[in-house]
C-alpha cells in the first residue's frame, strides 16, 4: 500500500537527515544556491563528490521545516524528536541579529536579508512556543515582525517585498513572499491572541486574488504599474502558496482566501504529467525536481481536506512517482533532466527537509489526524 510506502520512506529519509546533516543544533549541508552554483557548479560537485567541497551551509527554511517534521513525529512519544525541536529552535533564536533579521547563508547573497528566511524562522519559532513555551522565542518573533515593518516594507499597490533594502521602486510585490507573511502573521495573532497582528491581512489577500488569472495560477511579480511576471516556477511556487494560504485560513477563520485556494488547486492539476512528475513551468516539463511534486502533493492533500475537491488520485500518482526517486541511502534525487542529460543527486537539506514535512502532512492528513 502506497500509505506504508510513504511512513517507511519518510522514516528513511528522516535517517538519513539526522546522520548525515544533523550536528546537534541545527542541520548543515550543500545547497544548490543561485548564480553560477545554481547553473553549473552543482551539477561538478555532484558529479564528482570525492573532492572535499566547502559549502556547508546553514538555511533557516531547513532549521524550521526540521523544526515542523520533528514535532510532527513527536506525537509518537518519542522525546528523541521533542528534543531535536527544541534544539534546533534555540540555536534559531540565537542566530537571530539584534536588529531581528537573519543573515542569508550563501556566500553570493551574503548582505542580504530575505523575507523567507526570516518568515521561516519566526514561523518555526511560534511554531515550537506553542509546544514549549520559552518567552525569548515568542520574543525572537515579534523582533522579525517589527522587521519586516521598519526594513522590508509592505508594498503601496500591495504585496511584500522580497529583500530589506534592495527592492526598487519598479519592481513590485512577489505572491510567494506575502502568501508566506500572511501565514506568519496568523500564527503570531493565534499564539499573542492579538488580532492587531492580521491589520494588513485584508488588503494583502484582495491583492492576491486580484493578480489571481483565469486558469488560477498567481503571478511570480506584480509591478506597482500593474504590469505582470506571470511565469516562474509556476507549479512549485503556486504549490507553497496554497499551503500557505490554507495555514493562513485554518489559523484565522477567515474563508475569503478559499475561492482562490480553489482556484490553486485546479492550477495545479495541469502540471501533473502522466508518469506522476511535476512540470518545470507552464513552458516546458523539464528538469524535473523531486521537492515540487512533493509540494504539489501536499498542497491537493490540503485542498482535499479543506472540502475544495477529491484529488486523491491524483495525489497518488505524484507519491508514486516520489517514492520511485529516493536513494537506498535514505534522500531524494533533486532534479533530472537537467541540460537534457544532467542529474543532482546531492542531499540538500533544506530541499530534503521540505520532502519530508510534505511527506508527514500526507501521512498525518491519510490518518485523519
Amino acid at each position: 500500500m502506497l500509505d506504508d510506502k510513504l511512513a517507511e520512506v519518510s522514516q528513511s529519509l528522516y535517517r538519513h537527515l539526522l546522520e548525515a546533516h544533523w550536528n546537534g543544533e541545527s542541520l548543515t549541508g550543500p545547497d544548490p544556491g543561485i548564480r553560477f552554483n545554481a547553473r553549473i557548479g552543482r551539477f561538478v560537485k555532484n558529479y564528482v563528490p570525492w573532492l572535499p567541497w566547502r559549502d556547508q551551509l546553514v538555511y533557516q527554511q531547513a532549521q524550521a521545516y526540521w523544526v515542523l517534521a520533528n514535532w510532527n513525529l513527536s506525537g509518537s512519544g518519542d522525546g528523541a524528536y521533542r528534543d531535536i525541536a527544541i534544539q534546533t529552535t534555540n540555536r534559531i533564536a540565537r542566530s537571530q541579529r539584534d536588529d531581528g533579521a537573519w543573515d542569508y547563508p550563501n556566500p553570493e547573497w551574503a548582505d542580504r536579508v530575505a523575507t523567507v528566511e526570516g518568515c521561516f524562522a519566526a514561523i518555526a519559532l511560534l511554531e515550537s512556543y506553542e509546544m514549549a513555551a520559552r518567552e525569548n522565542w515568542l520574543e525572537s518573533a515579534l523582533k522579525w515582525n517589527s522587521f519586516i515593518d521598519a526594513r522590508i516594507g509592505y508594498r503601496s499597490e500591495g504585496g511584500v517585498n522580497y529583500f530589506a533594502g534592495r527592492e526598487p521602486a519598479t519592481r513590485g510585490g512577489v505572491p510567494n513572499n506575502t502568501t508566506l507573511v500572511l501565514w506568519m502573521l496568523a500564527r503570531l495573532a493565534a499564539v499573542t491572541g492579538d488580532d492587531s497582528m492580521l491589520g494588513r491581512a485584508p488588503r494583502l489577500v484582495g491583492w492576491l486574488a486580484a493578480s489571481q488569472a483565469t486558469t488560477g495560477e498567481l503571478p511570480y511579480r506584480i509591478g506597482p504599474d500593474g504590469q505582470v511576471d506571470q511565469h516562474f516556477l509556476c507549479y512549485n511556487y503556486n504549490a507553497f502558496q496554497l499551503i500557505d494560504l490554507a495555514h493562513y485560513t485554518r489559523l484565522t477563520g477567515d474563508e475569503s482566501a478559499l475561492p482562490m485556494m480553489a482556484g490553486l488547486a485546479e492550477f495545479l492539476l495541469s502540471g501533473i504529467e502522466d508518469d506522476g512528475s511535476i512540470r518545470y513551468d507552464c513552458a516546458k516539463k523539464g528538469p524535473t525536481v523531486t521537492y515540487y511534486a512533493t509540494a504539489v502533493a501536499n498542497a491537493l492533500g490540503i485542498a482535499t481536506e479543506m472540502g475544495l475537491g477529491r484529488f486523491d488520485d491524483s495525489i497518488d500518482r505524484v507519491l508514486g512517482w516520489v517514492t520511485e526517486r529516493q536513494l537506498d541511502s535514505g534522500p531524494f534525487v533533486y532534479s533530472a533532466g537537467n541540460y537534457r542529460f544532467l542529474s543532482d543527486s546531492r542531499s540538500y537539506p533544506r530541499y530534503q527537509t521540505m520532502i519530508l514535512h510534505h511527506l508527514l502532512e500526507e501521512l498525518r492528513r491519510r490518518n485523519g489526524g
